[in-house]
């Protein structure tokens, strides 16, 4: 089975780039043009204290030649995404990429200009200039990083490293996506089906061990085989982030994520500590497979495949896309019309292609609308992809059409609330609508999937890259050698007695795109714990609960992150929504095996 050309895709299942941009002559024609506004930004150096007026003039210039770069950013990456070989595209993104940096050069000076005045004068033109409303939330995070913000010569420099502190990030996406390719597997049936990322997932769901284990293993022969290389480029990301916590003042690269949005650092620690408290259900789930599945030992590759065995389901994307807008319901009409919109606009690309970035993501674009990219492959889990993407999407939308667009990005640590609430929506839905026993089980065993690879698993990483940091930190350093050993002691760890550790679980670590991004996956797991809490309050009916949660999407960033949670609902500061996830658990598992001794019996 050979991978699909993106010609062969319909027209309506491939996103259209020219609601950002006609053509690539006008996406060029826009970059000169903004390239030629940066030097308009300096004739303000030097004057933001002169008047509320001379600051709310400078702020919105600055502003609006940043909602003109994310555009030009937007097309880029979309098109590079496509096709990861497209060499036209390549260029365009690192075009861009430039003109990122040359932007924040020319605006570096503006954080340490503002933090000349002081916290009395820059309120003090709040209140004078109604037009500085907007700016309002970066006005005061400039007052609360005054702590973290250097000179203006120090920040410029700050600035001309952004496009080279990407390299590590870079060089693994073009690794991971355009130059490698796995083999082949022999499936159950004898049909050679080529391995892709994509594929992966679904050849772990196979009964058939062999399978499984076969493509485990061809999956990760080239990461083992580089493991050397993506170590030193893991080591050289978290070296990024040490520097520029070290540079900013923070006690740590996990301060310098955090801080800024007022994250206390407990709430990543509790996190790890509350899960490890729990990792007794992990354990009795994974000894619950072991017994099922019959194994004399788990293995990485035996946690995918679902419990209950049911006739294998095909999902076309337009049965997918009736499945998920049936299970937005409890939401209301406005947030389905707006999903149904979307998917009509081609907001979503849909195929996996040659050459396609693997996985999916959403990306709103302020005036415009999100972006979603897919690798459709028909799967249960697929259908929980396109919600979970929608989620993000949706979200986007709402903060777009409801902030201006300086408070209309929401913060990574919300990020995944409103996906992962979707996900709830969806399985409810399923559930409601199931009529067999095996089937409902199935869908039981699921949402514990969902809670094992999203609470557990993300935190197992949160974990882990937690530990890499600090070892760079302390300068002791991270070795290929040393980040085999300690991701394998986590895993078993986290997995429990019955769980067996082999050599392709020990270079899992070289293959995770997110440990890029520092301290960015505890989020999932925070994120779904809220969604947990804030979607059983929905399908109960609540309409209270449900306006207050679409307020929350339609928010923005206008508060802090975990302000905008209370207003939805969920204090993730209390032990209160990570007991009532843990226990959601466990009455799962409790169904689980109650319907599997029923079945077997």
């Amino acid at each position: 089975m050979a991978q699909m050309t993106r010609d062969a895709v319909p027209e309506s299942e491939r996103w259209d780039l020219t609601h950002l941009f006609p053509s690539a002559e006008a996406w060029e024609a826009e970059r000169q043009a903004v390239q030629a506004a940066l030097p308009d930004i300096e004739a303000f150096r030097g004057t933001l204290g002169q008047s509320p007026q001379q600051l709310l003039a400078a702020l919105s210039l600055a502003d609006q030649i940043d909602e003109r770069l994310e555009r030009l950013f937007a097309y880029a990456m979309l098109e590079r995404d496509e096709d990861t070989r497209n060499t036209a595209a390549i260029q365009r993104y690192e075009q861009v990429m430039a003109l990122v940096v040359a932007a924040g050069r020319a605006t570096a000076w503006i954080q340490p200009e503002l933090l000349t005045l002081t916290d009395e004068q820059l309120r003090g033109f709040l209140d004078a200039e109604p037009g500085l409303e907007p700016f309002r939330r970066l006005i005061e995070r400039t007052i609360r990083q005054r702590p973290h913000v250097r000179s203006a010569e120090v920040e410029e420099i700050l600035a001309e490293t952004a496009e080279m502190a990407q390299t590590a990030s870079n060089v693994f996406t073009f690794f991971d996506n355009a130059d490698i390719r796995f083999g082949t597997v022999i499936d159950s049936d004898g049909t050679p089906v080529e391995l892709t990322k994509a594929r992966y997932l679904r050849l772990l769901e196979r009964r058939d061990r062999r399978v499984r284990r076969d493509a485990y293993e061809m999956l990760h022969a080239p990461y083992h085989a580089h493991r050397n290389t993506l170590g030193a480029l893991l080591t050289a990301s978290n070296q990024r982030d040490a520097f520029f916590a070290r540079v900013r003042r923070y006690n740590s690269a996990l301060e310098a994520a955090l801080k800024p949005e007022d994250i206390p650092l407990e709430v990543y620690t509790n996190l790890i500590d509350t899960v490890h408290r729990y990792l007794p259900l992990l354990h009795r789930y994974v000894s619950l497979r072991k017994r099922v599945l019959g194994l004399d030992e788990v293995h990485m590759y035996d946690l995918y495949v679902p419990l209950v065995e049911m006739p294998e389901r095909t999902f076309s994307y337009e049965e997918a896309t009736e499945t998920v807008v049936a299970a937005f319901a409890p939401l209301g009409e406005r947030y389905v019309n707006a999903v149904r919109e979307g998917l009509r606009s081609r907001w979503v690309d849909v195929h996996e292609t040659v050459g396609k970035r693997s996985g999916g993501y959403n990306l709103g674009v302020y005036g415009v609308h999100p972006y979603v990219l897919l690798n459709w492959g028909g799967t249960l889990n697929d259908v929980f992809t396109l919600a979970h993407e929608l989620g993000h999407a949706m979200h986007s939308y709402f903060s777009a059409a409801n902030q201006p667009h300086p408070t209309s990005s929401y913060t990574i640590f919300v990020a995944e609330v409103a996906s992962t609430f979707n996900e709830r929506l969806l399985t409810a839905h399923l559930l409601e609508r199931s009529t067999d026993p095996r089937e409902r089980a199935y869908l039981v065993n699921d949402a514990l999937e969902s809670i094992r690879t999203t609470i557990f698993r993300q935190t197992m990483f949160a974990e882990f890259e937690l530990l890499t940091h600090q070892v760079v930190e302390a300068n002791e350093g991270l070795t290929p050698e040393r980040l085999m050993t300690e991701y394998t002691r986590l895993a078993t760890e986290y997995h429990g007695p019955d769980f067996a550790a082999d050599e392709q679980l020990a270079v899992e670590w070289s293959r995770v795109p997110h440990f890029y991004r520092a301290f960015y996956v505890y989020q999932y797991a925070t994120g779904l714990i809220a969604a947990m809490a804030l979607a059983s309050a929905v399908l109960s009916g609540d309409e209270e609960a449900r306006d207050r949660y679409l307020t929350f999407l339609a928010a923005g960033s206008s508060k802090d992150s975990l302000d905008l949670l209370r207003d939805a609902g969920v204090d993730l500061t209390t032990a209160a929504p990570y007991e009532a996830a843990f226990a959601t658990m466990a009455e799962y598992l409790d169904t689980l095996e109650a319907a599997l001794s029923e079945t077997q019996g």
